[in-house]
């Protein structure tokens, strides 16, 4: 039997994904207005990257 955390979190699975798919659009909205010939696809990469290192950093404290 899954623990009550397990089964809470995938209640919200699907919202944590929408949550980043929305930091990822907004921060390509905003690096489009910095560079107009923007490469949608190197800027998710690099915003996924950027959100990884974030996350790694907000887990060690």
């Amino acid at each position: 039997m899954p623990d009550l955390e397990q089964v809470e979190i995938h209640r919200y699975r699907h919202e944590l994904e929408h949550d980043v798919q929305h930091l990822v659009k907004k921060y390509c909205r905003i690096m489009g207005w910095e560079v107009p010939e923007l490469d949608e696809q190197e800027a998710e990469q690099l915003i996924f990257a950027a959100l990884r290192e974030a996350l790694d950093q907000v887990e060690k404290g």
